[in-house]
């Protein structure tokens, strides 16, 4: 079941080793939650909605994604798994976690991608091929079976030093630190800016690290991301 909404075609995406199949809700949920609520290191970074169900899950996470426009969310299947089909339930094991074209502005032709790797993938080829197959849809033109957007962004917590590496492990280009870009809900209050508004339980602010790669570079960088798909791990 696809992003019913997305601005743009969300085409099922693969490779030899892994392929991104849309989101489909009856299929996925249960071990995306699993994965979110028994590893919370997932989240350490991230400013997700805390919720006690699948049920609550559903409604307050995948239901808004699901319905807006600017959101295309992808399940990453491993096919160097056994499986019978990407689609069936009994292939959980090979279910290796999420990425999503989010934040996508149609009128300037950019989105940004974010991904989610379970805890048995990281470090191996998912994560690599799954950003790279994105990046090949959204940059690559037209006339080669992409979107040709000019601009794919890659943003992070600035002390997500893994993520960080990722992008630029990818040829994305630093573009530079947002301070106190968001507040963040994760930790513990700022003391110094409640003493000096007066208020309590300032939450924490998220620096965000951004990255982009942009239609211009994109024919130099293509081959060199293509071969950290190739790589062997």
């Amino acid at each position: 079941m696809a992003t019913g909404q997305f601005y743009y075609e969300q085409k099922r995406l693969e490779n030899d080793l892994i392929s991104l199949e849309p989101f489909d809700q009856t299929i996925h949920i249960t071990k995306f939650f699993n994965q979110t609520k028994y590893h919370p290191d997932l989240l350490k970074y991230v400013d997700f909605p805390q919720t006690e169900t699948e049920e609550q899950f559903t409604k307050e996470v995948y239901a808004p994604l699901h319905d807006a426009p600017g959101e295309c969310l992808y399940a990453i299947i491993d096919k160097t798994k056994p499986q019978t089909s990407s689609t069936e339930p009994e292939n959980q094991n090979a279910y290796a976690g999420t990425i999503a074209l989010t934040n996508t502005d149609k009128g300037n032709a950019a989105t940004e991608i974010g991904i989610m790797i379970f805890k048995d993938f990281q470090r191996t080829h998912v994560g690599t091929n799954a950003v790279g197959l994105l990046l090949q849809y959204t940059l690559d033109p037209a006339l080669d079976g992409g979107l040709g957007l000019r601009r794919v962004e890659w943003k992070t917590h600035f002390e997500n030093v893994a993520s960080r590496n990722a992008a630029l492990r990818m040829g994305f280009e630093f573009e530079g630190i947002l301070r106190w870009h968001r507040a963040f809900s994760l930790g513990v209050p700022v003391e110094a800016l409640e003493k000096r508004n007066g208020t309590s339980g300032e939450l924490r602010g998220r620096h965000t690290a951004y990255f982009s790669i942009v239609w211009e570079e994109w024919d130099e960088k293509r081959p060199k991301v293509v071969a950290l798909m190739q790589k062997k791990y």
